[in-house]
């Protein structure tokens, strides 16, 4: 054999070798990410039986006591401080001690405006945080899509991990005057920049999570680019939308709705929505200005739902199997990211 024909020899087993080392890697990686992926029988279970307290019966009925206090202005003293009130005792009905954070010179007027935030301690990594939040303000009608459902995600998921160890914290937030330009979800963000003991991870925001359409052509979209943003043509699923840097974060939210809840139809766009600005109208907007993570779950607004903005936007209109479902899956998730306590 000549040494070119050895050296032909050497370099082709090398090669192979390489390749197949590659090809082990991949697939190690692989298994691996499955495993990480995919819960245990027993973590699943553990996280099931408190999840499933979240039923479209509960939703509903947290649904009906908040609209009965009425329309919510942020421009409005009387109604946003009764809603504010509302929602500070039932939360504090909940378990947990709530912080207003005013909104102070934010307005024209002072109306009084203030975030509500509250949340659930962490047991050993205090200071990392996920937050979960909505917008609880509406124009000159009862907003029960745009924003009572999001409202009721956070304290159906408040309610559930009231009695639960998690090792990271979980914030709730309940945004003041999003309908006037985000104002207080900008203010909090500018709260957690000043805040150097402990770090927002991310944030999960809902923005309508109440209406469905199984008709045909009932999802429209600000824009349709095939095999990258084409988003279906019936309006029976939820939006995870998130920017590129977000993507982890859709994608854990993504991994629990195929476990804890299979059935629910989901879009994902949680690296690219950032590029349409029809995708940055809600409370996540600001933490993206500011590089934080954050995905917002809606059902697409105006492009779906014609009572947006309307006096018709009521209680009749919604979906509650299809909210509690969305509610579900999220709260799995932020058990999922906090880590449940080894402890019963």
């Amino acid at each position: 054999m000549s040494q070119i024909q050895s050296f032909l020899q050497f370099k082709s087993e090398l090669v192979g070798k390489v390749a197949l080392h590659s090809i082990t890697t991949v697939l190690l990686i692989t298994f691996l990410c499955g495993c990480a992926s995919s819960p245990s029988l027993a973590e699943r279970e553990r996280i099931e039986i408190r999840v499933d307290q979240i039923t479209p019966e509960t939703c509903q009925k947290e649904m009906i006591s908040f609209l009965d206090i009425g329309h919510r202005p942020s421009w409005e003293k009387k109604e946003i401080n009764k809603a504010q009130n509302y929602l500070e005792d039932r939360i504090e009905q909940l378990g947990y001690r709530v912080e207003r954070e005013p909104l102070l010179g934010l307005m024209r007027q002072d109306y009084g405006n203030a975030n509500l935030i509250f949340e659930k301690t962490g047991t050993r990594y205090p200071h990392q945080i996920l937050e979960i939040s909505a917008h609880f303000d509406s124009l000159d009608n009862l907003g029960a899509d745009d924003n009572a459902s999001g409202v009721i995600g956070v304290l159906e998921i408040a309610r559930i991990l009231q009695n639960l160890n998690l090792e990271k914290t979980i914030r709730f937030c309940l945004f003041d005057c999003e309908e006037v330009g985000l104002l207080g979800s900008e203010h909090h963000v500018t709260k957690i920049l000043e805040d150097t003991e402990r770090e927002v991870v991310a944030l999960i925001n809902f923005e309508m999570i109440g209406y469905t359409s199984t008709a045909s052509d009932s999802q429209d979209a600000p824009l349709r680019i095939p095999f990258i943003a084409d988003l279906p043509r019936i309006g029976d699923f939820i939006l995870v939308a998130g920017n590129f840097s977000s993507g982890w974060l859709g994608n854990l939210i993504e991994r629990n709705m195929d476990v804890y809840e299979p059935e629910l139809k989901y879009y994902s766009a949680n690296r690219i929505a950032g590029f349409f600005a029809d995708a940055a109208r809600s409370d996540h907007s600001p933490y993206w200005a500011e590089g934080i993570d954050a995905i917002m779950l809606t059902d697409t607004a105006n492009f779906r739902n014609p009572h947006y903005h309307e006096d018709s936007d009521t209680i009749d209109t919604l979906d509650f199997e299809f909210m509690a479902r969305i509610i579900r899956a999220v709260a799995a998730c932020a058990i999922d990211w906090a880590v449940l306590s080894k402890a019963p």
